[in-house]
């Protein structure tokens, strides 16, 4: 798999890398959070960068700069397309005709609302690229192994077998193109595909042989918490907490329709500090750089 597609993990010395992966794994739900409770433009900004804010002081900078490359492209066509297919609010920036008896009018609200759903998909976006650049597969498969074990396993192996799959496929295409003739794409793929189901029937026995058919649930094993899992936990649950009250106390109102309504006063202000403050606070606690100690 592409590192410039989707981010890979690699451990680094930062408290969201040391916290253990479910934690960390809420940590970045937790950030993901504004972009599904709320649709106030100026808390979704202070969300997307909480969640940049956190993946520079955790050092994944360069992997969300590339995650930004990917879903930017999806968060303006969610912009262009807003505007066409609705038709609603009352200021008219652009007389689009009509069509088969339906008018293509451009209006701010729905262009301000077009930008607004972009915005959360971008932070969706952001929030998954730092997940999987920041938390140890291995790790969340761990998690869940005493829930089902064949199922962890068989992740486990479907993650590792797919950049070799990938290198298989492209070495087949290669030797396609040195051919006199080269063969058609559906050949070169049908081939790839046999190959990736004779490797999987090969890991199947191998995995037969050593006696994985009859593998029991492993025990439960008692890890004492980190500080790293302390300030992680508390900042996913404080921004969880602050995130789901802002919006049941309605702390942050946006309505485009018919025109653009949305709430300006302390409670924005103190919700969008609070949720970047809290996603940078477990990297600003000086105890938590200073290796795993436990509490």
């Amino acid at each position: 798999m592409s590192r410039r597609l989707v981010p890979v993990y690699r451990w680094r010395p930062s408290p969201l890398h040391n916290a253990r992966a479910g934690l960390a794994a809420s940590f970045c739900g937790a950030l993901a959070l504004p972009a599904v409770l709320y649709e106030h433009p100026l808390v979704l900004a202070a969300a997307l960068c909480a969640t940049v804010g956190a993946g520079l002081a955790a050092g994944v900078g360069t992997e969300l700069r590339r995650a930004a490359r990917f879903g930017l492209p999806f968060a303006l066509l969610v912009v262009a397309i807003n505007p066409l297919v609705s038709q609603g609010g009352e200021t008219v920036l652009l007389r689009g005709g009509e069509l088969l008896g339906r008018s293509f009018d451009v209006t701010l609200e729905a262009l301000a609302y077009g930008a607004v759903a972009g915005l959360r998909v971008l932070i969706l976006v952001m929030a998954f690229a730092l997940f999987s650049a920041a938390v140890d597969p291995d790790a969340v498969l761990r998690v869940f192994r005493r829930l089902s074990h064949r199922s962890a396993l068989t992740a486990s192996l479907a993650l590792r077998l797919v950049p070799v799959l990938a290198r298989d496929a492209g070495r087949m295409g290669d030797a396609a193109r040195c051919r006199p003739t080269p063969p058609p794409r559906g050949a070169v793929a049908r081939a790839a595909l046999a190959g990736a189901l004779d490797r999987a029937v090969d890991v199947a026995a191998a995995l037969e042989v050593r006696g994985y058919a009859s593998a029991r649930r492993p025990p439960r094993m008692v890890v004492p918490w980190s500080r790293h899992d302390v300030h992680v936990a508390v900042s996913a649950a404080a921004i969880v907490l602050v995130g789901v009250g802002g919006a049941v106390l309605g702390a942050a109102a946006f309505d485009p329709y018919p025109r653009l309504a949305l709430a300006l006063g302390p409670s924005v202000a103190l919700l969008c500090a609070a949720l970047l403050l809290l996603a940078i606070a477990p990297f600003a606690v000086p105890a938590a750089r200073l290796g795993v100690a436990r509490v």
